[in-house]
């Protein structure tokens, strides 16, 4: 009873925002295990569309979007050139596939959203980033759609590691945004720092 009251008391955009970065993941990494790159595409341009629907600032959008990339394009880069990962359907041996950057994306402007609430914890928004990621990366190595040719140890310590540094980077990125005309669209009220 109390779960569902809660739930009712998050505001739909934030739900929606929820839901739609799950059936991103599960879109990117299912249609990567399928050799389809769309289905990842598609499910961004509803995240997108939901999020400047429901009154998101473009800026604050585009410039989450942009740390994404550039945060993805970095670390994907590094774990690539460590012969830590391989992902199906990548266009070069060094350079991520397009479906990987658009979960940058995705992961990148959610924390805007439905991942508001790690703004200001900077210790909850590392345990969450190294527990996170690599549940996320064995699950897409176990469903086909990328592959650790140095072991799933390695992945997962430096997985684990650079998300650890990355999500409060990237969630204090957000919330430098989180100004006049950027504002994120969960409430700020009763939020602590952890």
């Amino acid at each position: 009873m109390q779960l569902m009251k809660r739930l009712r008391q998050i505001p739909p955009a934030i739900l929606g925002n929820a839901v739609l970065f799950q059936g991103l993941w599960l879109a990117a990494v299912l249609g990567a295990s399928l050799g389809r790159q769309w289905p990842a595409l598609v499910m961004l341009l509803a995240l997108v569309a939901l999020a400047v629907g429901s009154g998101a600032s473009w800026r604050a959008e585009g410039r989450m979007a942009l740390a994404g990339l550039l945060a993805g394009m970095l670390a994907e880069r590094v774990w690539l050139s460590l012969g830590l990962i391989e992902y199906r359907l990548a266009w070069s041996p060094v350079w991520p596939p397009v479906w990987i950057m658009v979960l940058w994306v995705g992961f990148a402007m959610s924390l805007n959203h439905s991942l508001a609430w790690l703004q200001g914890r900077v210790w909850l928004a590392a345990v969450f980033g190294a527990i996170g990621s690599v549940g996320s990366v064995l699950a897409g190595v176990r469903w086909g759609a990328a592959s650790a040719p140095a072991g799933w140890l390695p992945l997962a310590v430096w997985y684990g590691l650079v998300w650890a540094l990355l999500v409060p980077a990237l969630a204090w990125w957000a919330a430098r945004g989180a100004g006049p005309g950027g504002q994120a669209m969960w409430p700020r009220e009763g939020r602590t720092g952890c």
